[in-house]
Order: C-alpha cells, then structure tokens, then sequence
C-alpha cells in the first residue's frame, strides 16, 4: 500500500469514527449555542467546548512526539498573513447560516446520513455555495479587490506565524506545548462547569473522541505516513491534489467533493473528500446501528426556503472566512492560530445575532395572531 493511499485510507477511518461520535451524541454547536440562548441549557454547548480543549491536548502531546511544531498548509491556519476581513465577513455570514440551515457542514453530514431528506439537498446547495466562491470567478471578481485590503502582515514586526505562542513572545516547542495544554485544561474545567460527567458520560465521550480525531487527522498528514506521501508526490507527473499538514474541516472539503464528482478524471481523491465521505460513512454507520436510521420527509416550503439560504450563507461564509465550526474551532484552534479564534467568535457572533433575530420574530409572529380575549363583568 503506497503511503498516499494510506493517508486517504487514515482520514477516512479518523472521519468515520468522528461522525459516528457526532451522530451518537448529537453534537452541534448550533444546537448548543440555540439552546443556551434561548432556554439557559449549557450541557451541547459545553460538549463543544470539551471537544476543542481535548484537540487543544492532544495536538500538545502530538507535537511531543512528533519533536516538531505543526504548521498546517491547507488552510494555513498559522501563516503570517492574516486576513481579518476575511475571518470576520466569512465567520458572520457562516453563523447566520448555520442557524438558518439548522446546523454547519458536520451536522448536516450526519442528518443526511440519519436519512433526513431535506439535509441531502441542503448538503448540496452547501456544496454547491462552496464551489462557486472557490471554483468559479465570484470571489476573485466580488470580494477579494476589497478584501485584500483588510490584512495584517505580520512579517512587518518580524513575526513568522500568526500562532497564539508567537504573539505572545514565547518561543521553542515546549512552550507552545505547554500554552495549548494550558488552554486545553482551562476549557476542560469550564465544560466541567457545564456538563457533569455523571449526567452526560455520552456527550463527554463523544466530545473526547472528536477531538481525539482531530489531532488523529493531524498525526495521519503530518506523521510519517504523510512525510513520505510528498515524497512520493514529489516524483509523480500528476501528484494527487490536497496533500499536506491539515486536519479536519468541512467547508472547502465540501466543494473539493463537489468538484470531485463534476470532473472525476481531473481531479484525484484528496484528504478532504475522504473525510467527508468518511464522516457521512461514520454517520449513517452509528445511525444504522442505534435504530436512528429513518427517512424524513421534507418540511414546509418556508422551512425549506429558510434552510436553503441557510445553506447558500453557511456555505460561502465558510469557504469566504477560510473555515467553520469544525476547521477554525478544532483544528485552528488546536494549532493556536489566533486568525481562527478570531473566525470562531465571528461566528458565534453571527449565530447570536441570528438566533435572537429569530425569536423575536417568532415572538411577534404569535403575538400578532393570538386571539383577543373580552371579559364582560355581570
């Protein structure tokens, strides 16, 4: 087995353990994030929050063993330009939609695998949004003549990276490692806070193993296996696309798969596609097994309009702020790349902002046709 087709063959596995976690435990930070708002529930949200401090842990311990630092290439989470535009446009757009869409690219993957037909097109259209801004001439032509001005290059301070370890002045391997040890336990106690272990072992267990995963897709691109997958990449006259330092996101991947099925024969499978296929694998397996599996029918045309726009915003603001939930929340974060805590907080902003718009509608929908009640005395 050539070290390419196993590290295709590692992503998938890592993806289909991370989507039969997601399935199990009904993670979703947008579901989380609704219901904290809106009901004070803090137990999903916090299951997001422990998902990212294990990635924070287990990306420090990867480092160690690896004896170097991870320097993801796809995104570059810790490259030295960074686009706050685009983190900031990208990240409100993406929350807007995930809301609107009822849940970002993972959840949508494991509904669809849950047998949600409604989540299928909306996949697709999510599919499709990404796609146009990185395959067609819309971004190039719409938003990057204004929004390559709102940069910051750090090379003018003589900063290399934009990771939290840098910006902070510290230097050399062991202090990044122990800075994301830090962050990762510090999030931890306040998941804690959040979410008791004897009331939620599921959550805390499925949180654990999705962050697991994501330092697994890292070990698998940036360990031995992916080392000499660019070696053999390096003599081949048609390399496969998408190789290099990278872990888990579903947004760019999502248009990578798009453009995988348009035109098979100009383009290889990469590690982005197989852990989308991975991931709706994984989903459809844990559906299967714990009796979740049924086929939905679609909801009312309103519900399904509002769910494609969300799909249209959810898909272009991810492709737009270079991540989502799972890219800039996992494995960013996980890097220490202070771009993608500025992306996740735009797009937690945007999920607020979204959600509370949308109560407010709601409240005063029910307002307006409540009927009026006369009371006559006598």
């Amino acid at each position: 087995m050539s070290a390419i087709t196993q590290v295709l063959l590692g992503g998938f596995v890592a993806a289909l353990v991370l989507g039969a976690a997601a399935q199990a435990t009904r993670f979703c930070p947008q579901g989380g994030l609704r219901e904290f708002v809106l009901e004070g529930k803090t137990a999903r949200i916090a299951a997001y929050g422990s998902a990212i401090g294990v990635a924070l842990l287990a990306v420090a311990g990867l480092q160690l063993v690896l004896g170097q630092a991870l320097t993801p290439s796809r995104p570059p989470y810790l490259g030295a330009e960074v686009p706050w535009g685009r983190y900031v446009l990208g990240g409100l757009l993406f929350g807007a939609g995930m809301v609107l869409a009822r849940g970002c690219p993972l959840r949508t993957l494991v509904r669809a695998g849950q047998g949600s037909l409604q989540a299928v097109v909306t996949l697709l259209v999510m599919a499709a949004a990404a796609y146009v801004m990185t395959r067609t001439a819309l971004y190039g032509s719409w938003f990057a003549p204004w929004l390559s001005r709102l940069s910051i290059d750090l090379h003018r301070w003589g900063l290399q990276s934009q990771g939290l370890d840098t910006l902070l002045g510290l230097h050399g391997l062991t202090a990044r490692v122990a800075l994301g040890a830090a962050l990762g336990i510090g999030l931890l106690v306040l998941a804690w806070r959040g979410m008791s272990w004897r009331q939620h072992r599921a959550l805390w267990l499925g949180a654990a193993l999705i962050g697991l995963m994501v330092a697994a897709g890292y070990a698998v691109t940036a360990g031995p296996w992916g080392a000499h997958a660019l070696d053999e990449a390096a003599f081949m006259s048609q390399p496969p696309d998408g190789l290099g330092v990278q872990s888990f996101s579903f947004a760019g991947p999502l248009s990578d798969a798009a453009y995988f099925v348009l035109h098979p024969s100009n383009q290889t499978l990469s590690f982005g596609v197989a852990a989308v296929l991975g991931a709706l694998a994984g989903a459809i397996l844990a559906a299967v097994l714990r009796g979740e599996f049924r086929v939905e029918a679609f909801s009312t045309p309103r519900d399904l309009a509002r769910t494609l726009v969300g799909a249209i915003l959810a898909g272009g603001g991810a492709v737009l702020g270079l991540g989502c939930t799972v890219g800039h929340g996992l494995s960013g974060v996980s890097v220490l790349s202070v771009g993608s805590m500025l992306g996740l907080g735009s797009i937690f902003v945007g999920a607020w902002l979204a959600i509370r718009l949308e109560s407010a509608w709601s409240r005063r929908k029910t307002s307006r046709h409540q009927p009026l009640v006369s009371f006559s005395g006598g």
